[in-house]
C-alpha cells in the first residue's frame, strides 16, 4: 500500500499509460483523500502498474487503474484487482465500482474476468481530443 509520498510515482505510471495524465499535485492529492488506497506493482524495481482505490463504509469506487503498455498482458491488472478487492474487504467495503470507456475492450475483458457486472452507463463521460465517450459503470460484490 502506497501513500501520497508516492504521488511522483503514481504520476509517472499514470502519464505512461494515458494521453490525458494526472500531475503528481492531481495523484498527491487523491491519495490524501479520507479513504484512498493506493497500490503499485513491480516487476524486479520497476514499477509496471498501478490502482487507486477510495472507500467509504461499505462502497468503493476504483478510480484509476493502468499497466504500462509494454507489460500489459503479463496479467499486472489482475494482480493489482485481487491485491486491491482484499485490502478493501479488510476494510469493510461490500461493493466495489469503476467506470470504464466504451472503446476499451481490453479494460473491459479484465474486469468482467473479475465479475464486475454493468449496472449503468454514462453518456459523455471521457473526453479525448474532440471526441465524447460514454463510460460503462460497472459494480463487483466483494
Amino acid at each position: 500500500v502506497c501513500d501520497a509520498a508516492f504521488a511522483d510515482v503514481f504520476a509517472d505510471l499514470h502519464k505512461a499509460c494515458f494521453s490525458k495524465a494526472w500531475n503528481e499535485s492531481m495523484m498527491r492529492q487523491t491519495l490524501l483523500m479520507p479513504g484512498a488506497l493506493g497500490l503499485i506493482a513491480f516487476e524486479n524495481d520497476t514499477p509496471v502498474g498501478f490502482v487507486i482505490d477510495a472507500y467509504s463504509v461499505d462502497q468503493a469506487d476504483i478510480v484509476t487503474l493502468g499497466v504500462v503498455p509494454a507489460f500489459r498482458g503479463k496479467k499486472i491488472g489482475d494482480l493489482l484487482l485481487e491485491t486491491s478487492f482484499e485490502h478493501l474487504k479488510q476494510n469493510g467495503v461490500a461493493d466495489l465500482f469503476l467506470e470504464v470507456a466504451v472503446n476499451n475492450p481490453h479494460a473491459i475483458e479484465l474486469y468482467r474476468r473479475h465479475d464486475f457486472k454493468q449496472v449503468g452507463k454514462r453518456p459523455n463521460y471521457y473526453t479525448r481530443g474532440d471526441e465524447k465517450i460514454d463510460a460503462l459503470v460497472m459494480r463487483r460484490a466483494l
